[in-house]
C-alpha cells in the first residue's frame, strides 16, 4: 500500500482507470503546481469549477503564496471557496473520501492533500413510502443515500443530544455506516454493542441487506426477526426519541431499528395516524390474523385427520361429503395448496409488474377451480388456506410474515403426524423459542414476559396519547420519563 502522497504515485497507481481524474494546476507564475485528484461521474462538476478551479486560477492571495505550506494555510483560514474542507495524509482515509465523490488538492512538497466535499451523483428523489402509507402523515421517505436520510431525521429529531456517528464497512466495498442514537435517552451500553459488532464485520462487500442483520442480531439461528426495518423517516425518529439505535446504511433505502421486539413489528404507522379506538381495533385485527394463518391449516388437518367429533356436526358432514370423492388425505391436500400458494408469490414477485399481479390472480383462480373441478382437492382446503393466506398478508413487517408462512408448514406436519397433540407440542416449542430471544438485554416479547413491569398501553392496543407518559423498559436507561 502506498505509504505517501505523491501525484506521480497516484497516477501509476489508477493508470488502468479511465474515469480518474489527476489533473496539475498552476497557481502563479514561480511554477507553483498543485494536483487536483477526483473521480469523473461522482464529483459536482460545477462545484469543482466554482471551488476549486477559480479561486486557485484568479485569487490574489494564493499568487502571493511562494510555497505549497504557504497555500494550504491560505485555503484552510478562509481562502477555500467551500465549507468543507479538510487537511489529511493519511492515504487511507483520502482514498476513500475520493473514491465517495470528494475531490483532493495533492500537494507533492508537502505528501499532503486538501479534500473537499463536493460530492454529487445520481439519486431517486424523495417519493411516499411504498410499504408503510398511510392516510394521515408525512409522505417522504429514506433513499439510497445516507447523508440524506439522516438530514431527513435531524429534520424531525432537532436535539443538541442526537448523535451520528460515522462508521466503515467492507474492505472493498468501504460502506458507510451511520449509528443514530440520542445520547441522553438510549442505553450507551447498548450502542457500544452495537458498535462493536459493526467494526467486527470481517467482509469484502456489504452488498444486501440481510449481510448486515446477520451481523447485527444476536440470536442468528432464529427465523424470526429481531431487527426491525422502516422506510419513514417520522416513524424511525419516534423509535429514536424512545431510546433506540438507528442504523443507516449508504446505499439501503430504509432504517434498522435496535433493539426490537414482536409487538414493534405487528405495530403500523396507520396506527397513529387515527383515533386511539380505531389503531386499537386493526391492531387487534392483525393479532387475530396472525393467529389464524399461523394455526388454522394445522387445525383444519389435525380435526380432519384425527379427531372429528371436535368439530361441529354439521361442519364435519358438509366437510366429509366434499371429500368423498377426493383421493387424497387432509395432510396432503393443505400441504400441497400451501406449496402452490407459496410457488404463486413467488412468480408474482419475479415476473414483471405488468404482468406479475394478473397471473398470481388468474394463476389462483384457475389452478384451485380447476383443481377442485377434478376432485383433485376439496373446497374447504382452499378456503381454509386462502383465509390463512389473505391473514398473513395482513402482517406490516414482511420479515415477520416470512417467519410465520414458514413455521405454518412446521405445525402443520406437526399435526400430520400427531394431531391436536402434535400441534400443541409445536405451539409449545414455539413459544418456548419466543421467551427464550433476547434482543441486547431485552426480552423479545416483552412486555409481554416482563414480569418487573407489565406496561400494555402500546401493545394489544393503541391507549391515548395521554397514557404514553414513559419509555419502554430495558430501552431507555437514563431518561424514562417521555411526556408529564
Amino acid at each position: 500500500m502506498i505509504q505517501f502522497i505523491n501525484s506521480q504515485v497516484i497516477k501509476e497507481f489508477f493508470s488502468k482507470s479511465a474515469d480518474i481524474v489527476v489533473r496539475p494546476i498552476k497557481i502563479n507564475h514561480d511554477n507553483l503546481i498543485v494536483h487536483i485528484f477526483c473521480v469523473d461521474g461522482l464529483v459536482n462538476t460545477t462545484l469543482v469549477d466554482e471551488s476549486i478551479l477559480r479561486p486557485l486560477s484568479l485569487d490574489q492571495g494564493l499568487r502571493e503564496c511562494k510555497t505549497e505550506r504557504a497555500v494550504m494555510n491560505y485555503l484552510l483560514e478562509g481562502g477555500a471557496y467551500h465549507l468543507f474542507v479538510s487537511e489529511s495524509e493519511d492515504f487511507e482515509k483520502i482514498l476513500k473520501g475520493v473514491l465517495s465523490g470528494m475531490a483532493a488538492l495533492i500537494f507533492d512538497a508537502e505528501q499532503k492533500v486538501l479534500l473537499f466535499d463536493i460530492r454529487s451523483f445520481e439519486k431517486r428523489s424523495i417519493q411516499e413510502p411504498s410499504d408503510e402509507g398511510v392516510m394521515k402523515g408525512a409522505k417522504d421517505s429514506f433513499i439510497e443515500v445516507m447523508r440524506i436520510n439522516t438530514a431527513l431525521i435531524r429534520r424531525r429529531v432537532r436535539s443538541e443530544y442526537l448523535v451520528v456517528e460515522s462508521l466503515t464497512v467492507g474492505k472493498v466495498s468501504k460502506t458507510d455506516i451511520s449509528l443514530i442514537y440520542l445520547s441522553n435517552v438510549a442505553n450507551i451500553a447498548t450502542v457500544d454493542a452495537i458498535r462493536d459488532k459493526i467494526n467486527q464485520m470481517d467482509i469484502d462487500n456489504l452488498s444486501t441487506p440481510a449481510f448486515i442483520e446477520e451481523f447485527v442480531i444476536e440470536n442468528k439461528k432464529s427465523i424470526f426477526p429481531q431487527i426491525m426495518y422502516t422506510q419513514r423517516p417520522d416513524r424511525c425518529s419516534a423509535n429514536i426519541s424512545d431510546g433506540r439505535i438507528a442504523l443507516a446504511v449508504d446505499g439501503i433505502p430504509f432504517v434498522y431499528l435496535l433493539p426490537c421486539q414482536l409487538p414493534m413489528l405487528m405495530q403500523s404507522p396507520e396506527d397513529y395516524a387515527n383515533h386511539y379506538v380505531v389503531g386499537s381495533s386493526l391492531r387487534l385485527i392483525r393479532y387475530i390474523a396472525l393467529i389464524l394463518t399461523l394455526f388454522l391449516p394445522a387445525f383444519y388437518v389435525a380435526a380432519t385427520s384425527y379427531q372429528n367429533q371436535m368439530l361441529p356436526v354439521q361442519l364435519a358432514l358438509s366437510i366429509q361429503q366434499a371429500k368423498a370423492n377426493v383421493p387424497f388425505t387432509s395432510a396432503f391436500e393443505v400441504m400441497s395448496i400451501l406449496i402452490s400458494f407459496e410457488i404463486l408469490i413467488e412468480a408474482g414477485l419475479r415476473l414483471p409488474k405488468t404482468v406479475g399481479t394478473t397471473m398470481s390472480i388468474l394463476g389462483g383462480l384457475i389452478v384451485g377451480q380447476s383443481a377442485v373441478s377434478a376432485q383433485l382437492i376439496s373446497p374447504a382446503v382452499v378456503v381454509i388456506v386462502a383465509l390463512s393466506g389473505i391473514a398473513g398478508f395482513v402482517l406490516p413487517n414482511q420479515d415477520l410474515s416470512s417467519a410465520i408462512r414458514l413455521t405454518r408448514f412446521l405445525l402443520v406436519l406437526s399435526a400430520c403426524f400427531a394431531g391436536f397433540f402434535g400441534l400443541a407440542v409445536g405451539f409449545i416449542v414455539l413459544l418456548v423459542h419466543l421467551c427464550s430471544l433476547d434482543n441486547y438485554g431485552v426480552a423479545y416479547l416483552s412486555p409481554f414476559v416482563d414480569v418487573k413491569s407489565l406496561n400494555y398501553i402500546d401493545t394489544l392496543f393503541r391507549f391515548p396519547v395521554k397514557f404514553f407518559q414513559l419509555r419502554p423498559d430495558k430501552i431507555a436507561e437514563q431518561n424514562k420519563t417521555k411526556q408529564k
